[in-house]
């Protein structure tokens, strides 16, 4: 009778025990999942939320100034044609970059504005003394903006330094 009284004693220590590591499993295994889910969710990439299109940029807007490059002013660097943008809607810009058309992406967010250059589409017509990058270049860095005078400047901004101003031009 001891005997079996023992070996009911040891089977029912090691039954209890193997359930304990079983729910302990369990139970992990739900907080991991639920954990998971929650990175599985997230993106690395930051999400794209479309801004009204500001109608104080609507239009063609043809380069006035610049901040120098290499020295050069914007009359030295485009001699073919001053470069322009013009906004199509709140995320398409086209324009010309002092020979070829571009065209490609910005993002607006009341007066931060950033155009992903990255990406601009361009035509590749020869252009003799224009620095094609320089316009790109540029607007690349440009992190803010300020219509003025009326809706008639555009003034593009990088970090608190005024780097191209633009007049509104007539269709």
């Amino acid at each position: 009778m001891v005997l079996i009284l023992r070996i009911s004693n040891e089977f029912e220590s090691k039954f209890n025990m193997k359930i304990k590591i079983i729910t302990s499993l369990a139970v992990l295994s739900f907080i991991i999942s639920c954990k998971t889910n929650q990175i599985v969710g997230k993106t690395s990439e930051p999400q794209i939320v479309v801004m009204p299109f500001p109608k104080s940029l609507e239009g063609k807007w043809t380069l006035e100034y610049m901040s120098p490059v290499n020295g050069k002013e914007a009359k030295q660097l485009f001699k073919i044609q001053m470069p322009y943008l013009n906004f199509v809607d709140a995320t398409k810009v086209a324009g010309n970059n002092g020979c070829n058309n571009i065209a490609g992406e910005y993002s607006v967010n009341e007066n931060e504005i950033h155009f992903d250059t990255e990406k601009f589409a361009s035509t590749k017509m020869f252009c003799q003394g224009v620095d094609e990058t320089a316009f790109p270049s540029a607007l690349k860095f440009v992190n803010k903006f300020d219509v003025i005078e009326n809706g008639t400047k555009l003034v593009l901004i990088s970090g608190d330094m005024v780097t191209m101003r633009f007049v509104k031009s007539e269709k």
